[in-house]
């Protein structure tokens, strides 16, 4: 016998008053759950959240005053290597580089550019220098000769730059 037909036997076989009876139960029964699995944990939640709600809002004005205080110190340092010898820029970025000895020549071009020639350079190293170039000084690559070397992942660099105004 399943159970579906066992409780409808039983009640069929229930007087009308322990029918009320066992209504009323599943009532209580049913409220009780619905508040303990649903309702209680809504409030808690909530009021988790008017707490951290203001807490949270405060953080993000905080970030966006530190991105916009880290725009304006990108473009002051960005235009101050523009102002300046971009060779120069170029010379001291690159000895703190992690292939700063693979570094043949830097020279100052016409035009207030600059050229690099280096090898033999980790490609990676290479594109991570020139990324973090343009994104804290604002010095872009314009021109770029890259050849692959018999061992894998080294790469000899010939590459021409122009200051840029920072973001």
């Amino acid at each position: 016998m399943n159970i579906r037909a066992t409780v409808s036997e039983f009640w069929r076989a229930a007087s009308p008053r322990e029918r009320v009876a066992l209504s009323a139960v599943v009532v209580v029964v049913l409220g009780a759950a619905l508040y303990l699995f649903l309702w209680e944990p809504a409030i808690a939640a909530r009021r988790s959240l008017d707490t951290a709600l203001p807490r949270l809002r405060a953080q993000l004005e905080q970030m966006h005053w530190q991105r916009d205080e880290v725009l304006a110190l990108r473009r002051k340092v960005g235009s101050a290597a523009v102002r300046g010898d971009l060779a120069g820029t170029l010379r001291v970025s690159a000895a703190q580089a992690q292939f700063s000895t693979a570094v043949e020549r830097v020279e100052a071009a016409p035009g207030g550019k600059a050229r690099m020639v280096a090898g033999p350079v980790p490609f990676q190293a290479w594109l991570a220098w020139a990324e973090t170039l343009h994104r804290q000084l604002g010095i872009r690559v314009e021109n770029c000769q890259v050849r692959a070397l018999d061992q894998p992942g080294l790469v000899r660099v010939d590459a021409s730059f122009s200051g840029g105004g920072g973001q």
